[in-house]
Parts: C-alpha cells; structure tokens; sequence
C-alpha cells in the first residue's frame, strides 16, 4: 500500500481506509443512478488525487466496480421505462472493441512515460474531457428542439428505427462508430463512457435525458467487462479496492435512480454539469500541484 503516501487521505489505513473507499464508493453510486455515467469517471481520477493510486490500478479497478453498479442501474431504469434496446445494441457492438483498444493505448502509454508524466497526462485528459462533456450536456438537445438529432441526418446507411424512442431513421454505422470511439475512452480511462455517453445520446442520436440515462448504463455494463478482462489479464484489477467501492455504490445507485425520475430534464441536465466542473476543477488542482511538485 506503498503508493498512498502521495493522497491527499494518505494517512488512512485498515478500516478506515476501507470505509474511505465505501465513501466514495457511495457517493459514485448516487451519481450513477442519477445521470448514468457509471461514475467511474470521478471514481478514476479520486482514486489518484484522493488515494494515491496509480492510474493503470485506478483505470482497472474503476472499470471492475462499475460493471456492478451499472448492472444494479440497468434493472432499476428498465422498472421505469428508461431505455432503449436498440440504440444500446448498437452502441454496444462498437463499445467492446473500442474499450480493448483504449486497454491497449493505456498500456502502451504507461510504459513509454514516466509515473509523473503519465499522471500528469491522465490529469490533463481527464479535466479536457470532463470540461467537453459538461460543454455537450448544456447543449439544447434534438428532443427539446423538435430537429432531427445528427445521427438522423448523417448521410451514411443503413438505418434502423428506434421506436423506444420514437427516433425513426438512425444512421447503423454512425450510432456503431459512436460506441467504438466511447469504447476506446473507457478502456482508456476507466470511465465507463456514460460521462459522454449520456450527453451523446441526448445531442447526437437524440433520446431524452432520462432515456439516455438508462440506456447508457446498458452499454457500460458490456464496455467495462470488456476493459476489465484486458486489464486484469495484466494483473492491475486489485480487489481490497473494488469491493468497498462496490458496496457503497450498491447502496448509493438506488438513492440516485429513486431521485432521477423526480428531477425535470432540464434540471438533470443542469446538475450532470455541475458536477462534471467540479471533478474537473480538483483534477486540473491535483494537475497543477503534482506539476510544481515535480
């Protein structure tokens, strides 16, 4: 447990260091059940920042944990009606690939970068893609504005109709590109993908939010198995770390999917990004003090 003594809660240890993790573990599971993302977008980089835990543990373990909380989301969303089948088999068929991929790109990048180079890095994508997605959540989206969504209009077939979502005319290859390239970020980054995906949804294929919500948990639950298997192969998922963190979020996904159908789209909208800033705002901290440190 070496690599605590550069966490800001470094000093925890044993039970406490558990119960830190369960925390967090909580408060990731409330988010995930709230604006299905997964959380391991804010689990990844706290993991780093909070814990001290190298990316490459990070990344795996985030991935691990959340095929669980994903899958606990997945049967309360369906309860309620948001999802829809086809548009996450599609995604789904993309997202595998990509997550291996993203696996691949880590593992390369680790390895031919320095611990500190290679924080820094992860520290730097994590906040321009937490910045980006809460940019694309505030974005008016096709179901509010009566326009067809991009997927709708871009030129390239076969198409296929989305009935859940009264969505007729999709674009097959471009809703399948779209999981690969969400994919290849959560193998990546251990961030699930439902931090773009949600937002994606919405702007580029044009479900409503609350529909994005549960059909992007439907999509994670197959990326992250898929990023899990590469990265325990290299022997990085470390499970005193995922089992705290999925019994908080087991707990916290509930309260989150209780309140997600109470919040207006708008509303959801709105706190999905502000909680994005905020992740990115201690990221971008973390970034500049591991930069002066070094």
């Amino acid at each position: 447990m070496a690599w605590f003594e550069t966490g800001v809660v470094g000093y925890l240890d044993g039970p406490m260091l558990l119960a830190g993790l369960a925390g967090l573990g909580l408060v990731v599971g409330v988010l995930t059940g709230l604006f299905g993302v997964g959380g391991a977008f804010m689990a990844t980089p706290l993991l780093n920042v909070l814990f001290g835990i190298p990316y490459p543990h990070a990344v795996a373990s985030s991935l691990s944990f959340t095929i669980g909380t994903s899958a606990s989301g997945v049967r309360r969303h369906l309860r309620l009606g948001n999802f829809e089948l086809r548009s996450m088999m599609m995604l789904a068929a993309g997202a595998m690939g990509g997550a291996l991929l993203g696996a691949e790109a880590n593992f390369l990048l680790s390895g031919a970068l320095g611990k500190n180079a290679f924080t820094l890095t992860m520290h730097g994508l994590f906040a321009i893609l937490l910045v980006a997605a809460a940019l694309l959540i505030a974005w008016p989206s096709p179901s509010t504005t009566g326009r067809k969504s991009l997927l709708q209009r871009l030129p390239i077939g076969p198409r296929i109709d989305l009935p859940g979502a009264n969505l007729p005319g999709v674009s097959v290859p471009g809703a399948v590109v779209t999981g690969m390239l969400l994919g290849f970020t959560s193998g990546m980054m251990g961030i699930g993908g439902g931090v773009l995906m949600v937002p994606l949804l919405v702007t580029v294929l044009g479900l409503s939010a609350h529909k994005a919500v549960g059909t992007s948990l439907g999509v994670i639950v197959i990326s992250s198995i898929t990023g899990t298997i590469s990265y325990a192969l290299k022997g990085d998922v470390t499970l005193w770390i995922v089992m705290p963190l999925l019994v908080g979020s087991t707990i916290g996904i509930q309260i989150g999917a209780a309140i997600c159908n109470r919040l207006h789209q708008k509303r959801l909208k709105q706190y999905f990004a502000v909680v994005l800033f905020v992740t990115a705002v201690v990221v971008a901290s973390d970034f500049v003090r591991t930069l002066l440190a070094g």
